[in-house]
């Protein structure tokens, strides 16, 4: 990946994506009110096409036109609005389901005090120490039974 800076013309790309030997360019527009048009899809296809990339990707916070949809169609552009970067983002910063809910045996076989069930270590989502682990008692949510973890 390389981001483009200095001040000369740059085409309209922001980032330069290369992937098993493929260019992909990219384009960010942060409007706050206007939609992108169809002008600024032709262009950044112009672009690709100039640079000989496989595809451009452009990013808005807002919308696209119809007409940029149209245009898009068919293309290898892909247009990314304002909606699905937010969900993108969300998406790359929950924890994995695994990291969500770690569970592994108790290697002492330890018992819950409250209940006799078995506890497994665990990693807190939230609270005060997200990300620090701990023994549950494997019978949550019934019994809420949570011990520290010593590493």
């Amino acid at each position: 990946m390389a981001e483009n800076h200095g001040f000369a013309s740059d085409g309209g790309i922001d980032l330069r994506l290369n992937k098993a030997g493929n260019l992909f360019l990219v384009q960010c527009k942060h409007w706050k009110t206007q939609k992108v048009d169809a002008r600024v899809v032709r262009e950044m296809y112009g672009v690709m096409t100039a640079e000989r990339a496989s595809g451009v990707i452009i990013i808005t916070s807002v919308l696209f036109t119809q007409d940029a949809r149209i245009f898009a169609k068919d293309k290898p552009i892909d247009l990314v609005e304002g909606y699905q970067l937010a969900e993108l983002i969300r998406s790359a910063q929950r924890p994995s389901p695994r990291a969500q809910h770690f569970e592994e045996p108790a290697p002492s076989k330890m018992t819950c005090q409250k209940c006799g069930s078995n506890l497994v270590l665990r990693v807190a989502r939230r609270g005060k120490t997200p990300g620090r682990k701990f023994w549950g008692c494997s019978n949550f949510p019934k019994c809420t039974l949570i011990q520290e973890y010593a590493a």
